[in-house]
């Protein structure tokens, strides 16, 4: 839920958690759907088959030992058909998150803290989110004018990298996983990330600002 004021927009983002349960493979599944299951699994393996950088017959001979009652080319064959597929679809799904990229505004602002606390504050603030147990607060620090309790955890004088993006960002996977590996890259940490509606709101540390802004400002 958006809400906009006339002094300041801001975003509420009530974010629910749920447990996830990792059931054992259906023995009457097809070869290539185990296998497609365990590579999902493992996001490591996913990217480096959507790349084409893996030994075929190396990964078969390893997932066969864990799916134990499939023949080793039954595996192997399972394992091109998935990588033909992830190949093809990576490529038109960048596409996508990089036009969205391209249409984003993107910008700065300094003198940002963070607020995580048990019971809702009554400040103004840039975004916050809702969590199981606390309630997540971005703010512009030099707006704070009232005694902030004990019991919050405050961390100040961040950097927040704010980008606006179109409509569509709504309902296309992987703009944020690229938003993060894209930082993560250059070895850039990510103290807070708020990703609501239209609005991504990744607060760094002030030192990282700038580099994380020239690396973003090479797909805008």
């Amino acid at each position: 839920m958006e809400n906009i004021n006339r002094d300041q927009s801001y975003i509420f983002c009530d974010i629910n958690v749920t447990n996830m349960v990792n059931n054992s493979a259906d023995r009457t599944k097809s070869t290539t759907e185990r296998v497609r299951e365990t590579i999902r699994m493992r996001p490591s393996l996913t990217d480096a088959l959507k790349m084409k950088i893996v030994n075929y017959s190396a990964l078969a001979r390893m997932l066969r030992g864990e799916l134990g009652d499939v023949s080793l080319e039954s595996v192997k064959a399972a394992v091109i058909r998935i990588a033909e597929e992830l190949s093809k679809d990576s490529s038109l799904q960048e596409e996508k998150v990089l036009s969205i990229l391209r249409e984003s505004n993107v910008k700065l602002q300094d003198k940002i803290a963070v607020l995580i606390s048990p019971e809702i504050l009554d400040i103004p603030y840039i975004v916050t989110a809702y969590l199981t147990d606390s309630y997540v607060y971005i703010v512009d620090q030099t707006k704070l004018k009232v005694k902030i309790p004990n019991y919050v955890k405050m961390t100040s004088n961040l950097t927040a990298l704010i980008l606006i993006s179109p409509p569509r960002v709504e309902n296309t996977p992987g703009f944020v996983a690229f938003m993060t590996q894209l930082l993560a890259s250059k070895r850039i940490n990510i103290v807070e990330f708020i990703s609501c509606s239209t609005n991504t709101v990744i607060v760094l540390d002030s030192k990282d600002a700038l580099n994380a802004f020239a690396l973003i400002q090479n797909y805008v």
